[in-house]
């Protein structure tokens, strides 16, 4: 039985980057629009635009996006456009920067201005002209002379400084000047022959004082039809989120679309399409309203026709499968907590922690992740990571650091709950959160725990949890149960990274396994390090911080989670608590470790009585780590083989090796690559 695909492939390097807005000037409120191109294709590469003489990291940026027009990092891009609607308040020189996968490292740069509304504008109708298509140049504001003039140079030549302009008119588009216009158009009709880099000049009076000016390009008739820059998702694009924002990027050419002729179908279906078009540059978008199904394959075809004669059709298909994602529907909870009763610095009544974390400020600042606030769990506001922190008990830290906690929120696409996506952060109000992340200190050790709930005459328990987790190559977030007042406890989940993970292959099966004792029982030198309430040194193992026996027994229950992934982890968990059925007093136990790691938050906690469970198929994911990728599903799923083939639908379907637990890292090859479960 097919349970869950996924294909992977391998994208060539593009050009040099590059940075263009669709003007050179523009108005306070006017949208202004970029158009990127050859870009590393990262989703969190972005776009941001600063005031000249404001240096990109230690001043944020003004306004920005990623690459797919939002600043919810989903889809990434190697070329498209960027819009930000009502642009900007405050004239003068402004810059833009293409910017590399969430960080400050450029990629490329270019100039443009803000002017105050009474100041000329000038803008020709298109960037990119065939040889000999007519031009058309727009002037606002002039100062009302007859014989002002719009004159067009090759890039590099100055008006009166050497050769005389390519072409020219005055105001009224002739060559006499006899008609006074402070606004209008002038057309050129016959456009310019050579090909090559142009600037077209807004100039005073029958001189050479610019008013205003505005570049673009003309280029072989044989290279401008208009042209695909970028479609999301990409073909073949697997692990898909089950709404699908499907965006084209189109540019005009010496042919331009006709808005009237794009047509966009779903699996054969035609959608109703959104057509913006800004300059040259042209954005068709449909989002479905009613989720794709899990696993489920679709084809979406784009066509459009040009203004040519004779005209010219175009088509581009996109292929794309929906992740296996899990939709968690709950009952009413016989026990619930969602924190927001609970005074920021307090915890819930019946609930306490226990923290062995070094404290090297003492100060109570919640704006502060280095101070004691955070030195256990707390609950706290969630509208905090909206903004920023002093990282190390350092103000002057760079505002990358500030501001990096905002990942917290991180959305996944990937949450559904009752049916429909969550599209939010999984803390609301406020949640319990335990950090390691930009603190001073050896290490950072905490557990906290709930109150005993009774569960007598309550069958078919289980616990969720909204999870706000984020894996560190040496962290532990661990969850366990008692049923006899903390006495003994037995395992939930433990998340760690996958290269800890220790397993053993049968030799004569090959099969391969986590070792549980050898996962928990071996030392690293980057491990948390605690001394606990005797004085005894504890810790530089991963079993030092769970209160399960270690055994064998626990396999099942380490769930490998993808290093420094913001937005992996972040789910809604749902877990089944077998012997806690008709006891009296469960209890459970929050564990989290690190040295400098990162954070554990919980929110929404919730105990449920949950019969006739639909039967769910796991839902197969894949992140990448590194230079490599991993193929995973959920920790407490059993029964399923993970197989892979590169021809889809193709006879040849093999085991995975290296599966550890139920997750396996990949090294990405030349050829792509299908995946599935199997049970």
């Amino acid at each position: 039985m097919l349970l869950a695909l996924a294909m992977i492939g391998i994208l060539a390097r593009a050009q040099s980057p590059t940075l263009s807005p669709a003007y050179d000037a523009y108005y306070p409120g006017e949208d202004i629009v970029f158009s990127f191109a050859n870009g590393p294709g990262n989703p969190k590469d972005w776009i941001g635009l600063y005031p000249e003489g404001n240096e990109p990291g230690p001043v944020p940026s003004t306004r920005w996006y990623y690459v797919n027009n939002t600043q919810n990092a989903t889809v990434g891009l190697k070329e498209g456009s960027v819009v930000f609607t009502g642009g900007l308040d405050f004239a003068g020189t402004w810059y833009a920067y293409f910017f590399l996968d969430d960080g400050y490292t450029m990629l490329a740069t270019n100039v443009f201005y803000i002017v105050d509304p009474p100041t000329p504008l000038l803008r020709a109708d298109h960037r990119t002209y065939a040889t000999q298509a007519p031009i058309t140049i727009t002037f606002t504001n002039g100062p009302g002379n007859p014989k002002d003039w719009v004159g067009i140079y090759k890039e590099g030549q100055t008006p009166g400084g050497g050769p005389t302009s390519t072409i020219w008119a005055y105001v009224d588009g002739t060559q006499n000047g006899n008609t006074v216009k402070s606004d209008g158009t002038i057309g050129f009709a016959q456009g310019l022959s050579a090909a090559g880099n142009y600037v077209a000049y807004f100039l005073l009076n029958d001189g050479y004082d610019i008013l205003a000016s505005n570049a673009f390009k003309v280029v072989e008739i044989s290279t401008q039809t208009p042209r695909l820059l970028s479609i999301a998702p990409a073909n073949n694009a697997s692990n898909q989120p089950p709404i699908v924002p499907l965006v084209a990027a189109i540019t005009n050419g010496s042919s331009q679309v006709v808005s009237n002729s794009v047509v966009l179908t779903i699996d054969g279906i035609k959608v109703g399409h959104h057509f913006v078009q800004q300059a040259d540059l042209i954005t068709v978008s449909y989002t479905n309203s009613d989720l794709y199904a899990p696993g489920s394959a679709h084809q979406a075809v784009l066509t459009y026709s040009d203004n040519a004669t004779p005209a010219q059709s175009f088509t581009n298909q996109v292929a794309f499968v929906v992740a296996n994602y899990r939709n968690i529907v709950l009952p009413p909870p016989l026990y619930f907590e969602n924190f927001d009763n609970t005074p920021e610095g307090q915890l819930p009544a019946g609930w306490t922690e226990k923290s062995y974390t070094e404290v090297q400020n003492p100060e109570i600042d919640f704006g502060n992740l280095d101070s004691a606030a955070y030195a256990t769990w707390t609950v706290v506001n969630a509208d905090r990571f909206k903004g920023a922190f002093i990282p190390y008990s350092n103000p002057d830290a760079p505002q990358s650091q500030k501001k990096d906690m905002q990942r917290v929120l991180s959305i996944n696409p990937l949450v559904v709950t009752n049916g429909k996506v969550l599209g939010a952060p999984l803390a609301q109000g406020r949640f319990l959160f335990g950090d390691s992340a930009y603190r001073n200190g050896a290490s950072q050790v905490m557990f906290a725990f709930t109150p005993d709930y009774d569960c007598s005459g309550k069958t078919n328990l289980h616990v969720s949890f909204h999870s706000l987790y984020e894996q560190n190559q040496d962290s532990i977030g661990a969850v366990e149960y008692s049923v006899d007042q903390g006495a003994h406890w037995l395992p939930v989940v433990y998340l760690l990274v996958g290269s800890v993970v220790v397993t053993t292959t049968n030799e004569l099966t090959g099969q391969v396994s986590v070792d549980a004792v050898a996962t928990f029982s071996t030392a690293h030198d980057d491990v948390a390090l605690y001394s606990d309430d005797n004085g005894e040194q504890k810790g530089g193992t991963y079993g030092a911080f769970i209160a399960a026996p270690i055994s064998q027994d626990l396999a099942p229950f380490i769930t490998p989670r993808v290093d420094d992934d913001p937005v992996e982890s972040k789910r809604i968990e749902l877990f089944r608590l077998p012997q806690a059925d008709n006891q009296s007093k469960v209890r459970f136990r929050f564990a989290y470790a690190g040295t400098d790691s990162w954070y554990f938050g919980v929110d929404d906690f919730g105990l449920y009585s949950i019969t006739n469970a639909p039967v769910v198929r796991p839902a197969l994911a894949i992140a990448r780590s590194g230079a490599n990728l991993i193929v995973s599903w959920p920790a407490d799923v059993a029964g399923f083989t993970l197989e892979t083939t590169e021809i889809l639908g193709g006879p040849t379907w093999k085991p995975v090796s290296g599966v550890v637990g139920n997750a396996a890292t990949i090294t990405p090859g030349a050829a792509q690559a299908f995946y599935r479960l199997r049970q």
